[in-house]
């Protein structure tokens, strides 16, 4: 009886694992939040977000990119 119990705790809580786990408790390796790069310019190390791209290289502001 114990046993048919605890086989149906595990059946249930891998249900539950699947199916009600919040998104937000599964992290995600590869998040670019956390990728930072290197200024073509001046050397400086900012996020990916924050990334100026010109001309396929990576600036943090638009001085060192040259823009207007």
């Amino acid at each position: 009886m114990i046993l048919k119990l605890l086989i149906l705790g595990v059946i249930f809580y891998g249900i539950y694992f699947i199916f009600f786990k919040k998104p937000n408790m599964i992290k995600d390796k590869n998040s670019d939040s956390e990728t930072v790069v290197e200024c073509e310019e001046c050397g400086v190390y900012i996020s990916v977000n924050e990334a100026i791209l010109k001309d396929g290289q990576q600036f943090c502001s638009k001085g060192c990119a040259k823009l207007k």
